[in-house]
């Protein structure tokens, strides 16, 4: 084995690092990141107040969604 050849440990890192980069820009393509998101902002932007529930949150954003649709698939 040359020392150029990567190690089949070093790939594996390596592929299973772009598979977790893969599944993050999928959770947030579909908006599963959206309440953490929410959190981020909130902790940054509003830390004197309580930050809605997870369950709070997701009801808000899709009322919001339903009442103000733009542009989506469905």
């Amino acid at each position: 084995m040359s020392s150029r050849t990567p190690s089949s440990r070093a790939v594996l890192s390596r592929l299973g690092r772009s598979a977790r980069e893969a599944w993050q820009i999928a959770r947030g393509i579909v908006g599963e990141t959206a309440y953490e998101r929410y959190l981020e902002h909130h902790r940054h932007h509003h830390a004197s107040s309580t930050p809605l529930g997870e369950r709070e949150f997701w009801r808000r954003h899709v009322d919001r969604g339903d009442t103000h649709p733009g542009s989506r698939c469905c």
